[in-house]
C-alpha cells in the first residue's frame, strides 16, 4: 500500500487502483489482476456484505445522537461485531462501544439494568466518576430497527444530570419504542467540571446495553373439521331405527 500526499485525496475505485481511509491518513493499492472466489470466499463476502448494510442503519441511526466522537475505526468494529449475526437478531451487539477507551462500566460500581418494563435503572450506589468531575450526564438513546425492510421506525431519547456532590439514590430512564423491529438501547455517560465537558476520552462512554429481538408470531393451529364422518351410502340405502342398513327399492322395481 502507498500514503496518498497530494492536496485531492479519495477512496474508492480510480482507475486500476483503489483509495482508502485508514486511522485518518489515506491510501492507494492497485487492483488484482484477477479475482478466484472459492466457496467460503464467496460466504464471507456475503456475510461481510449483510453485516456493512446492517452496521450503516445503526450508524444512521444512534450515531447523530450522540456527543462522542467514535473515531475512524467505528466501521470495521461495527462491521466486525455484527459478521456472525443472522437476520434481526444481533446478539453480539450487547456491550458494544462506541468508544473504544471507555465503557460505561467504567463509571457504575452496580450495573444499569433494563427491566420488563422498558425501563433502564441504575441502581443506588456510590459513583466512580473521573478525577475532578462534579457532575455525570447520563442520556438512554433507544432505537427501533426493522433490519428486513432496512428501516429506522423509531426512536427516544432521556437524560438525566447528576450532582456528584449528592448522594446517588438511583434512577430510572424510559428506554423503549413501540413499533416493528429490533429494539437497541445505548447508555451514553459524560462527565462534566462545573458544568463544562471534560475533554477527555476516558471521561465519556457510550455503549449498546441491550439488544431486544422482535417479537415472533405464534403460528394459528390448523382447525379440523370435528363435524362427525358420515357413511357413504349405495343408492336406496338408509338406516333403520336399528341402526342397520335397510335397501329400499322403488315401486317402479318391484312391479
Amino acid at each position: 500500500m502507498a500514503k496518498q500526499t497530494g492536496l485531492l485525496q479519495f477512496t474508492g475505485k480510480l482507475g486500476n487502483v483503489i483509495g482508502y481511509r485508514r486511522n485518518g491518513s489515506y491510501f492507494i493499492r492497485s487492483m488484482p489482476d484477477t479475482v478466484q472466489q472459492t466457496t467460503a470466499t464467496r460466504r464471507a463476502s456475503r456475510d461481510f456484505g449483510i453485516a456493512s448494510r446492517k452496521g450503516k442503519l445503526i450508524r444512521r441511526a444512534i450515531t447523530p445522537y450522540l456527543a462522542i466522537n467514535p473515531g475512524g475505526t467505528l466501521v470495521n468494529r461495527l462491521n466486525k461485531a455484527l459478521i456472525t449475526a443472522t437476520r434481526d437478531r444481533l446478539p453480539d451487539l450487547k456491550g458494544f462501544r462506541f468508544n473504544p477507551y471507555t465503557g460505561v462500566e467504567q463509571f457504575f460500581s452496580l450495573q444499569p439494568i433494563i427491566t420488563t418494563g422498558g425501563i433502564l435503572h441504575i441502581p443506588a450506589q456510590k459513583l466512580w466518576p473521573p478525577a475532578k468531575a462534579t457532575h455525570l450526564e447520563i442520556v438512554v438513546v433507544a432505537v427501533r430497527i426493522n433490519f428486513a425492510h432496512r428501516q429506522i421506525t423509531g426512536r427516544a431519547e432521556s437524560a438525566i444530570i447528576i450532582d456528584l456532590s449528592q448522594p446517588f439514590n438511583g434512577a430510572d430512564l424510559a428506554a423503549t419504542v413501540p413499533g416493528r423491529g429490533t429494539l437497541l438501547v445505548t447508555l451514553q455517560v459524560r462527565a462534566y467540571e462545573h458544568g463544562a465537558v471534560i475533554e477527555n476520552r476516558r471521561s465519556k462512554a457510550a455503549d449498546i446495553i441491550a439488544v431486544v429481538a422482535p417479537a415472533t408470531r405464534k403460528k394459528q393451529p390448523v382447525k379440523v373439521n370435528s363435524a362427525p364422518r358420515v357413511k357413504r351410502m349405495l343408492p336406496y340405502q338408509s338406516l333403520s331405527t336399528t341402526g342397520k342398513v335397510v335397501l329400499s327399492v322403488p315401486a317402479r322395481q318391484r312391479e
